[in-house]
């Protein structure tokens, strides 16, 4: 999980640099925070995410990793609206899979944050 997590991130910085950073470690990532998604004193704010261990960050219910995933949930559903693009979950036994503008499908993911980034990539590579 940590490695596809990884992958996306640095996919979303590649392809939206104003909305995604790659920091000087390539499990850290800047995402800009939306005023939408959190109040902040800056309009050229950024939060630093990780992708580093984050299946055991999460099965030790660390609450920095689900505060960044919701955080990064958030801040793609957000991008969505503001593109007037649709977004929808389906929750299977393999995992979460994210659907955007009715057919961007992501691969299932474990976490619903992680399916949204996938699909949200396809979004921005069409």
């Amino acid at each position: 999980m940590s490695l596809t997590y990884q992958k996306l991130l640095h996919s979303w910085a590649n392809l939206a640099p104003n909305e995604c950073q790659i920091t000087d470690r390539d499990y850290k990532f800047k995402v800009k925070i939306l005023p939408s998604v959190e109040k902040c004193n800056s309009d050229n704010a950024w939060r630093v995410v990780s992708s580093e261990n984050i299946e055991w960050r999460l099965s030790t219910k660390e609450g920095q990793a689900l505060e960044q995933l919701n955080f990064l949930l958030l801040t793609i559903i957000n991008h969505c609206a503001i593109q007037q693009a649709t977004i929808s979950f389906t929750f299977t036994e393999l995992g979460t899979t994210a659907v955007i503008c009715n057919g961007l499908k992501s691969q299932p993911q474990l976490h619903l944050a992680i399916a949204a980034l996938d699909a949200y990539i396809q979004l921005l590579q069409f």
